[in-house]
Formats: structure tokens, sequence, C-alpha cells
């Protein structure tokens, strides 16, 4: 079976707080239309093997935005080795599994 393979890019335009402009739905339309022809016309030539684009967007009023990192417990397969395992699981008060 064949692995399916994405590259994702995301870009987000800002509008700086304060700033008196009223984005209206036809210009954020047109600007939409303006970014997916600038990526369909640039696509074949700096990644031709993409067969298809799908394009999200979202206009929005951000008043509240949250963003973490949770680590994970340390394991031989995301470290690297058991060692550095174990050491990473103390550091973090995680007790060794029982094997």
């Amino acid at each position: 079976m064949a692995s399916p393979r994405v590259l994702t890019i995301t870009f987000k335009l800002r509008v700086p707080p304060g700033l008196p402009a009223n984005v209206r739905v036809k210009r954020i339309d047109t600007a939409v239309a303006s970014f997916i022809a600038a990526v369909r016309s640039l696509a074949p030539s700096v990644f031709p093997w993409a067969k298809s684009i799908d394009v999200d967007y979202t206009w929005s009023y951000q008043w509240l935005r949250g963003n973490e990192t949770v680590l994970l417990m340390p394991t031989a397969e995301n470290t690297g080795d058991e060692q550095t395992a174990a050491a990473e699981r103390a550091m973090l008060g995680v007790p060794d599994a029982e094997e």
C-alpha cells in the first residue's frame, strides 16, 4: 500500500490590532483567489510531484489564541536510545516502566 504524502505550508496574514481598516468579504475572496493562482502557477516548477492543492481559508477575529507543547513520555523510539529515555523519565519524575 502506498503511503499518503502531504506537504503542508501555512501562512497567516495578520492585520495589526487597531488598524482602522474594514476588510470586506469581496476583498478576502479576491485575496484567496490570487493566492490560489500564485501557488497553482508555482507548484509545477517548485514541487512537481503534487497532483492537487487543498485550500483551507478562514477569516476571523482572533480574540483568544492558545499554544502549548505537551511533552510525551520519553521512549527509546522518540529519544534515540534507552539510556537517554531513562534519564529523561527521571528528569520528568516518571517511574521506569516495569517489564
